[in-house]
């Protein structure tokens, strides 16, 4: 059985090539019907941008492995808090 982690990202990297491609789809429909003086192809190529900028977001946060912390070394124990001494 797999992790969340492991889950989110295959889950994650599918929603964002399907937006991806959606906006792609979508900005192509909005320019072959394009006429210069229709406000709404305008707003169809932007909300196309849009998408297309969240699909890479959500690619980008997808793909990028997770830092790991290093673990304290179990025979040093946490080190005391000191003030620095002038």
């Amino acid at each position: 059985m797999k992790n969340t982690q492991a889950r989110f990202r295959e889950a994650g990297s599918f929603i964002a090539g399907l937006l991806i491609g959606l906006s792609i789809v979508v900005g192509m429909c909005a320019m072959t019907v394009a006429d210069p003086s229709d406000w709404q192809n305008i707003l169809w190529v932007f909300g196309a941008l849009i998408v297309l900028a969240l699909g890479l977001a959500l690619q980008v946060v997808a793909t990028t492995k997770p830092r790991y912390r290093r673990p304290i070394d179990p025979e040093l124990g946490a080190l005391p808090i000191r003030f620095m001494e002038s």
